[in-house]
């Protein structure tokens, strides 16, 4: 290859390589027709986990069990002494005494009397099991943590990851984290709901009869080119009453958990088939209407109803590393892609930019990904894109040194990269292959039982095991493009040729 066309290929990569490295790491503000708006970078707009941008946290209290701070709020207003001529004054205090009188504290929270006092009710046991229909609803979620725990007998915590990007939880894209808050509540909202699965037509109603999942095989998110549905699979029986029920004139099909609804589907005709599909507006909405819809089909109902719909107050607690933590990783991570980039350079010179380049391109390709598909970066995440680096730079340094050695015997560069790429072939094919079927195969399995943070991780390291193996081959040729203007090959790499002497 010539000088010229080396030069061209190289300065079109490097030119790749700084625009990109630009748009990635650094954020800037914009002048934008509403006034000005700010630029994210790619690293700032990537979903973290709730070590980096905390949690969002609500307390469910069932009917009839109150805080403390409610009760004390109603007491505060107790009725003063009559006013003059205030005729209603004794009808106050009456309704505040048995306001009063109708609860009792328990713990940190006030519980009403009858509540306790029904024998065919054991409150602290129906909390109990309501939490573990929780644990089993937001495990479907897939989030990289959360928690559903009992608190104080009578309410129970929910906490869920924010899934904030660095940008939204400074606040520096109001957008995004309005839209996060929102579907949080929204989750929390849905998969709280309480009561039995039906299904009516504007027309009639269909009794369900021992247990939904008679009718309903499941109930599945599904989303193809951005369009997003609620994939519904009948059995017979469901079939020939979902036809019944959306024949007569029907115009819509509803779907309730309890009092709430969940979906609607408009009509245009009877349904005749064995499955069928709502469209939604968002993915995480179809999955959270699936996970409900499913949850009350196999009666896996809550006993106690906590009207989320109405209240629901959702708090987001800092981070559990610090407000600084996505910083300190970013430096860290830089350190180390700094750190392996000098010590390519010290070690094999000219050769060493060329796994500098592959350092970037690296750093660039997972940085992209990571961000269009949306995973969430945890502190485990992060650190399967270091395994990735030192993946690909222990590859390419292997290859170097078998090279090396080639050179040491006297071959000439040309052979002995020959050499060297063919006696490494087998052992970093090989490693390679291993690692991308273990981590393929890790990310299926987690996507279908829902482990959250060990899907993400297993995802990351599929795609930092595939930019490796392809990045090593792209090592050698660069290696071609970077040196052929050079005549000295050796000194290019910092190798030396030892001819032996003849005797």
């Amino acid at each position: 290859m010539g000088k010229i066309k080396s030069a061209i290929i190289t300065a079109i990569l490097l030119a790749a390589i700084v625009v990109l490295a630009f748009f990635a790491t650094v954020s800037f503000p914009v002048a934008g027709s509403n006034g000005v708006k700010r630029f994210n970078s790619f690293i700032s707009s990537i979903h973290l986990g709730s070590d980096f941008t905390g949690e969002a946290t609500t307390v469910l209290y069932p009917e009839g069990v109150i805080s403390a701070a409610d009760y004390a709020d109603y007491i505060v207003g107790a009725p003063d002494e009559p006013a003059e001529g205030e005729e209603d004054y004794e009808d106050k205090l009456e309704e505040y005494e048995k306001y009063v009188d109708k609860y009792v504290a328990c713990g940190s929270v006030y519980v009403e009397k009858d509540l306790l006092d029904d024998e065919e009710t054991d409150l602290v046991e129906s909390v109990k099991n309501d939490a573990a229909v929780l644990v089993a609803r937001f495990d479907k979620k897939g989030y990289s943590s959360y928690s559903v725990s009992v608190q104080d007998d009578y309410t129970i915590r929910v906490a869920v990851p924010t899934n904030f990007s660095y940008s939204a939880y400074t606040k520096n894209n109001a957008s995004a984290r309005s839209e996060e808050t929102t579907k949080i509540t929204r989750t929390i909202q849905y998969l709280t709901t309480s009561g039995e699965l039906s299904v009516s037509s504007d027309t009639v109603s269909m009794p369900i009869k021992d247990s939904a999942s008679d009718y309903f095989k499941s109930f599945t998110k599904y989303s193809a080119a951005n369009n997003y549905a609620v994939k519904i699979k009948l059995t017979s029986l469901g079939k020939e009453k979902i036809n019944y029920l959306t024949s007569n004139s029907a115009t819509a099909l509803n779907f309730y958990v309890g009092e709430q609804q969940v979906l609607q589907l408009n009509l245009s005709e009877a349904i005749t088939g064995s499955s069928f599909y709502i469209s939604v507006t968002d993915a995480d909405y179809a999955e959270d209407y699936a996970i409900i819809l499913n949850s009350a089909a196999n009666g896996e109902t809550l006993s106690l109803d906590y009207d989320t719909m109405d209240t629901l107050n959702v708090n987001y607690v800092t981070a559990t590393l610090g407000d600084n933590a996505a910083i300190y990783l970013f430096v860290a991570l830089l350190l180390l892609v700094v750190g392996a980039i000098v010590f390519s350079i010290v070690k094999y010179k000219k050769l060493g930019l060329v796994n500098a380049i592959m350092i970037l391109i690296y750093s660039l390709a997972l940085i992209t990904a990571i961000l269009l598909i949306e995973i969430q970066l945890t502190v485990a995440g992060a650190f399967m894109i270091i395994l990735g680096l030192a993946l690909l730079c222990g590859s390419n340094f292997a290859v170097f040194e078998a090279i090396r050695g080639e050179t040491k015997r006297g071959k000439t560069m040309h052979a002995a990269i020959k050499a060297g790429y063919r006696s490494r072939l087998t052992a970093i094919l090989d490693l390679h292959v291993i690692l991308i079927v273990l981590a393929l195969m890790t990310t299926l399995i987690c996507m279908f039982t829902c482990v959250g943070e060990i899907f993400a991780c297993a995802f990351i390291f599929f795609i930092a095991s595939v930019a490796s193996y392809i990045l090593y081959w792209f090592t050698r040729f660069m290696w071609y493009v970077l040196s052929s203007p050079v005549k000295d090959k050796f000194a290019f790499c910092g190798f030396k040729r030892e001819v032996p002497l003849d005797d």
